[in-house]
């Protein structure tokens, strides 16, 4: 029943599509987020970019870190080209501890370069909303643990998934290729 009002709800948020995007984009979803800065943001803005998209929580010990390793990683070996048209996105699992300023204070610890990485909280609804929508499932364990699916996901510049790594044992190389050939050829 909860995953059947939650697909009602993605349904009712892709309805109101915005017209200068493709009918498949994640970007069709109208919501507001907060930076790891606290600026408000649509989720339409983070159109024209490819984007290498995560959900994390900051207070995981278990699969967050080696998410963000991977994610590391991979954009590290991206070509220049790619990597100047590539910004990694890390979407909160935990609105009520992941506050801006906690994940300011996480993209610090990590040493994460705010020019090629981003970190959005949201409301738990939309968060919710965003996760059905990329396929990520997620379930609070007790007091401070969150199971969750443990996926890379390519967007395109439009918000298109291009390509989702559902497991931290699958080749990070298809994650590269699917960005690398997002990139436009001159």
């Amino acid at each position: 029943m909860k995953y059947l009002i939650m697909a009602i709800v993605v349904a009712f948020a892709v309805n109101s599509a915005r017209a200068d995007l493709p009918k498949d984009s994640v970007y069709q979803f109208e919501s507001t987020w907060q930076t790891q800065q606290g600026e408000q943001v649509q989720l339409s803005q983070l159109q024209g970019k490819i984007r290498l998209m995560a959900f994390v929580y900051t207070y995981c010990e278990h699969t967050c870190p080696t998410i963000v390793a991977q994610l590391k990683s991979a954009q590290s070996k991206l070509s220049p080209e790619a990597a100047a048209q590539t910004q990694v996105t890390l979407v909160s699992l935990d609105p009520e501890r992941d506050t801006p300023e906690q994940l300011s204070s996480y993209m610090k610890e990590q040493k994460l370069d705010e020019a090629g990485w981003l970190m959005l909280h949201g409301s738990a609804a939309g968060v919710r909303t965003l996760a059905v929508l990329f396929g990520v499932r997620y379930q609070p364990m007790g007091e401070s643990d969150i199971a969750h699916s443990n996926m890379i996901t390519v967007l395109d510049a439009q918000g298109v998934i291009a390509y989702q790594m559902k497991g931290l044992s699958d080749d990070l190389q298809q994650v590269l290729a699917a960005t690398e050939a997002l990139v436009p050829h001159d």
